[in-house]
């Protein structure tokens, strides 16, 4: 007689044959699940849809729109670019994915030239191997194996790879003829992926969009950013001249004992934006008496504008800096989200009335009296803080909102000047594999909320979805708002922050709702040499979050 288990999902517990698929199991569920089901959730952890139950369990079904289930729709995805890309032009072409691109992915051909007639048989062989539901493997193979395997087809990106991974045998993932490696898992077959789209640029670049957690379950449409791109592609340019544009070279030069050197090279590469950014601002913007700088959280917004400030001042101009979270309503006033909770995310918890007569009282010349928010008693206090603007005193304003012209609609454009500043990081672990820049910004977090908060991990993740949920509502979609972009990624920073973070990340109990999003973590880390922050100047940006900065200690 078969064993019986229990299976909770959604609340509701029933009995299953041991040794039931997440795939046989979704089949009792299918009037439930809205979407296809791309893997299975037992006890927080994840699987395939292949993986065996044998134990009572609490299992969730993840789809396109849950964020694990997202990451995993766009690996099948790349998967089937890849092929598409093979069989239009051949086995030699290649196709590097080089970073994410508002809501998708901007990727560039390798060894091939497309046209539009090229990119449209692309795009429809895509579609073909969708309908086709061709079988996504995970297989096995000797490091050896493998390592022939990546110079035979000229895959030297990912041969330093391998020396991260101390096993002999190496997990790989195979569709028809075709071998990949991504790190996580991929759906059970491309027929899930029906959902996607293609934008074709120039110089053999492309776009890859697909439906976004907090979309609507389509594919949005395509925006162009091309202040962005080029943020990319100047830093790419350089780390292609110092030959270190994936983990594995980064790694090289670690292991070579040239890391400080790098870092010097890094800091001074991202001075010189900096201060390129500010030449221009005392050049050609003259009649600006306000510089507005915002990005997402942990850019870096806070060192940026104390950065800016000294560089205004060896110019010439006297900076006073202005925090527009002194400008928050009193706490009875935020506004309320969708749930009924106060949504501090929100523009209208700043009183832009008062915010906006200040700014025009000190532009013309105007004594003002400028509030300091108490957060223990939640109302603006007023505590003799006057400030009056002379000729050559300039205001620099750091926030969320400042980008968005309702914040300042009573000011006008010529007296403005807007920065937008985020980790742009070209780095890749491989040309499959993509370093997230929302990843780095959450590195990032998690070792600044547990060295000035006392924040465990798992209060940082729990509080980061409603994070980056504010930032797809009040930060990207103004980015194009900015007169300039300023990249604050260091090419280095990831081995860096892993010796601070991993160890918090192992904390993680196997049975947190945390868990697999702390293993997915660890594993990105894994490849990553460490790096002593001995060598980081105190005036660097990355000391805003590890600490012994000269601007805060």
């Amino acid at each position: 007689m078969n064993n019986l288990i229990d299976i909770t999902v959604n609340g509701k517990t029933k009995q299953f044959t041991s040794g039931i698929t997440g795939l046989e199991l979704s089949k009792y569920y299918k009037e439930e699940v809205k979407r296809e089901v791309l893997a299975c959730k037992v006890n927080n952890q994840i699987f395939t849809l292949n993986h065996k139950i044998n134990k009572n369990c609490t299992v969730e079904f993840i789809d396109y729109m849950n964020r694990d289930g997202n990451k995993i729709y766009v690996k099948g995805l790349k998967f089937v670019l890849i092929i598409a890309i093979k069989e239009i032009l051949g086995y030699k072409s290649d196709i590097a994915f080089e970073h994410s691109i508002d809501k998708g992915l901007f990727c560039r051909i390798i060894n091939g030239k497309i046209d539009n007639e090229i990119f449209q048989k692309i795009k429809n062989k895509m579609k073909e191997i969708i309908e086709l539901d061709l079988q996504f493997e995970n297989i096995s193979v000797t490091k050896n194996d493998l390592v022939n395997y990546y110079k035979k087809t000229n895959q030297i990106d990912k041969l330093n790879n391998l020396k991260t991974i101390a096993s002999d045998l190496v997990d790989l993932n195979k569709c028809k003829s075709y071998y990949a490696y991504f790190y996580g898992i991929l759906p059970c077959s491309t027929g899930a992926l029906n959902k996607f789209d293609l934008t074709y640029l120039d110089n053999e670049s492309l776009v890859l969009r697909f439906p976004v957690v907090r979309g609507d379950g389509e594919v949005p449409e395509y925006k162009h950013h091309e202040k962005v791109i080029n943020v990319f592609q100047e830093y790419g340019n350089w780390i292609d001249i110092m030959k270190v544009s994936n983990v594995g070279s980064l790694n090289e030069v670690v292991s070579n004992g040239k890391i400080n050197e790098f870092i010097r090279m890094n800091e001074f590469i991202q001075t010189k934006s900096l201060i390129n950014i500010v030449d221009d601002i005392t050049t050609n913007k003259k009649e600006a008496k306000i510089i507005l700088i915002a990005g997402p959280s942990s850019s870096g917004k806070t060192t940026t504008a104390h950065k800016l400030c000294m560089y205004l001042e060896a110019k010439g101009l006297i900076p006073h800096m202005l925090s527009t979270d002194d400008y928050f309503v009193d706490r009875n006033e935020t506004p309320l989200d969708e749930n009924g909770e106060p949504d501090y995310e929100s523009i209208d918890t700043i009183d832009l009335s008062l915010f906006n007569t200040q700014l025009n009282d000190l532009i013309s010349g105007k004594e003002v009296s400028i509030p300091t928010f108490n957060f223990i008693k939640g109302e603006k206090e007023y505590n003799n803080r006057i400030l009056k603007l002379e000729e050559n005193d300039i205001l620099v304003i750091e926030g969320l909102h400042t980008l968005n012209e309702k914040l300042t609609s009573q000011i006008p454009r010529e007296k403005k000047v807007k920065v937008y500043i985020s980790p742009f990081t070209p780095l890749s672990i491989d040309n499959y594999n993509h370093i997230s820049t929302s990843d780095i910004r959450l590195l990032r977090r998690i070792v600044r909320d547990n060295r000035t908060r006392g924040h465990n991990v798992e209060a940082t993740l729990k509080m980061w979805h409603k994070v980056r949920k504010g930032e797809e509502i009040y930060v990207f979609p103004y980015q194009d708002e900015a007169d300039y972009i300023f990249n604050t990624a260091f090419i280095y920073e990831t081995g860096v922050l892993k010796t601070y973070v991993e160890p918090l990340l192992f904390g993680i109990d196997i049975d947190s709702p945390y868990y697999e999003e702390a293993k997915r973590l660890i594993k990105f880390l894994r490849i990553f040499f460490p790096i002593p922050a001995d060598g980081i100047p105190k005036d660097s940006l990355l000391r805003e979050f590890i600490g012994n900065s000269c601007f805060y200690e």
